[in-house]
């Protein structure tokens, strides 16, 4: 299935495989970039919410804990009024006279605080000397109830206790704050205790700020295993079981120092983080609904998607843009190409005046056409010419054994009249000539050190004294091959650039080793060497990896043409090096590889 649809592929045209390929580059990403930003924005979401309830919680615990330490303060009433301290110090019990003028007086001061504060539904003490006070005296009984129920112990060794007042189910203040008066100098057994009853509502409207209905983000208050606060209805119907599991999971958090946890309630998953109030003890619960953050992330990813289409709509309205400007041009182009094979027409496409590739692809194709009408012209004419081509190019042939011929009739006459320097510089010459129209592209060394040696007489005989030759030749090479006329260009070029410009006898040595695997050879002379700015420029030249052959540029062309055989024939691993100082000289090297026939040939050499 795969194999055929890639085979269709192949064969449908340019402009639909464009069409598709724009597609695929601009749906696919967006496919794999909405996948992968839903499953981040899920992840960040759930996040998000995770960090939002633990910040709450904080806020929460910090919010309780101010709540009831200033609440706290009012249980120091009598520290606000001198005779308040009298009848609160006293460690004797009073006549009965004095304890009803010490409780009207009590009540009064405990009233008028309790108006003051809002918050504070009554206030209770029991003083050392085994006095009850209170700004409801019919209720002041509570507080030993109280103490009992929590133990004095308990109360002596923390500042305060906050707890739910039972005592009174019809009361609609429940909570309570009870104090052990330890600023009091307490001694032989004697004890007191205050009680603060605050408002239920005050504690639920204190609650009630922190919690946020728009998000669903709720509050819930555990005392134990019982509600204490709840600010979700649905929440307030859990049963003492489900508290209970609620209540332990959370002890478990704080054990494990864990941040939240997802609990399932009647079929509905929640998000909860809580935390032990240090205060008060009681546990303090913030929760979300899971599937509110999935609505969110569902929201959320919505917007995407619905951004993601509006860029997919303009993406393909900026195809259709892209398929009149781009494509259309290319398929005139294209079937106007077909019609080239006729050359009948004037101009196949009209001339653009677009400055971009396409502009450009169009006029070049126009100026292509009109160079290829031309040129079919021109052929048409030179088919006529062809076979007088081939006539004058047979006819040039018999010119080279004509020259040949010519230079050993020459090199007879000069031996039967004794012309010693005649007779050898045209045999040198016609072996040289030889030499060039009869071998192949490669020759053994052997052969071509015969040239070199023939091309030496001649220079010999032509400037007499001018240079010496010396040979360092390695035997073992003289079996090798290499290209053809591959040292007889640079001893060439020493000579007329080093040694003849040279005043005095010079002197050119050329060494041929084995190096490993390598050929090594080196032409030497101790001519006028060459100027830094040229020897830069033909260091240049030597570094081409591609050298260019100008056949019309006369300069440096024997090392061009060798480096550029050497490159070409042998590889780019394989080179020339040159070195050079004025008035002291220049050396000439090349790297030449030996191959697996040269090795043979050597071996039969030895």
């Amino acid at each position: 299935m795969f194999e055929r649809l890639v085979r269709r592929f192949h064969h449908t045209t340019f402009r639909k495989k464009l069409i598709l390929t724009y597609i695929i580059i601009i749906v696919v990403p967006v496919m794999s970039a909405l996948f992968a930003s839903g499953l981040q924005l899920y992840k960040q979401t759930n996040t998000d919410y995770e960090n939002i309830l633990q910040q709450l919680n904080r806020r929460t615990n910090v919010t309780l804990n101010d709540f009831f330490t200033s609440l706290a303060r009012s249980s120091f009433f009598y520290m606000t009024q001198p005779r308040l301290m009298e009848i609160v110090r006293k460690t004797r019990p009073s006549s009965e006279q004095q304890y009803i003028s010490d409780g009207n007086y009590m009540q009064s001061s405990m009233e008028q605080f309790v108006l003051i504060n809002s918050n504070i539904a009554m206030i209770s003490i029991v003083t050392p000397n085994g006095g009850m006070y209170g700004s409801k005296p019919e209720k002041v009984d509570q507080v030993m109830t109280a103490v009992s129920r929590y133990g004095k112990e308990k109360i002596k060794q923390a500042p305060f206790i906050v707890t739910e007042d039972t005592s009174d189910s019809k009361s609609n203040h429940t909570i309570s704050i009870i104090r052990y008066l330890s600023d009091l100098y307490l001694t032989n057994g004697r004890e007191g205790y205050v009680k603060v009853d605050i408002y239920n509502r005050a504690f639920e409207n204190m609650l009630g700020g922190i919690s946020d209905d728009s998000a669903q983000l709720g509050t819930l208050v555990l005392d134990g295993n019982k509600i204490l606060y709840n600010s979700d209805a649905f929440m307030s119907n859990a049963n003492f079981e489900e508290m209970e599991r609620i209540a332990g999971k959370f002890q478990e958090i704080t054990r494990d120092e864990k941040k939240t946890l997802q609990l399932k309630y009647n079929g509905k998953q929640y998000l909860f983080s809580g935390n032990i109030n240090e205060v008060t003890g009681w546990t303090i619960i913030q929760f979300i609904p899971v599937n509110h953050i999935f609505d969110t992330f569902v929201t959320n990813t919505l917007n995407y998607v619905l951004l993601s289409v509006l860029s997919l709509l303009a993406a393909f309205v900026l195809a259709f843009f892209f398929h009149r400007y781009f494509i259309l041009p290319i398929l005139n182009l294209s079937k106007s190409m077909k019609t080239v094979d006729t050359l009948n027409v004037p101009l196949p496409v009209r001339s653009s005046d677009r400055g971009d590739e396409i502009g450009r692809l169009i006029n070049s194709f126009n100026e292509m056409f009109k160079r290829l009408k031309e040129s079919r012209e021109s052929e048409i004419a030179s088919s006529n010419l062809q076979k007088i081509a081939e006539l004058k190019m047979l006819q040039s042939q018999i010119n080279p054994h004509f020259l040949y011929n010519t230079l050993n009739t020459i090199h007879a006459i000069s031996e039967l009249h004794r012309l010693d320097q005649i007779s050898i510089m045209t045999k040198s010459l016609s072996s040289i000539y030889r030499y060039n129209i009869k071998f192949g592209d490669e020759v053994t060394i052997g052969n071509e050190l015969e040239q070199i040696n023939n091309y030496i007489k001649i220079q010999q005989i032509r400037f007499l004294n001018k240079f010496k030759v010396e040979y360092d030749i390695d035997k073992r090479v003289l079996s090798y091959k290499i290209l053809k006329f591959l040292i007889q260009p640079i001893i060439e070029n020493s000579f007329y650039h080093g040694l003849e410009p040279k005043g005095g006898q010079g002197i050119l040595k050329l060494t041929i080793k084995q190096l490993d695997q390598t050929l090594f050879i080196s032409v030497q002379d101790d001519g006028v060497g060459i100027p830094p700015d040229k020897l830069k420029e033909l260091t240049d030249i030597l570094n081409e990896s591609k050298p260019e052959l100008n056949g019309d540029n006369n300069r440096n062309f024997g090392i061009r043409n060798v480096h550029a055989r050497i490159r070409y024939f042998y590889g780019e691993n394989y080179r020339m090096e040159v070195n050079s100082s004025e008035q002291q000289g220049t050396t000439i090297m090349m790297y030449i590889p030996i191959s697996e026939e040269m090795s043979s040939n050597e071996n039969t050499n030895s």
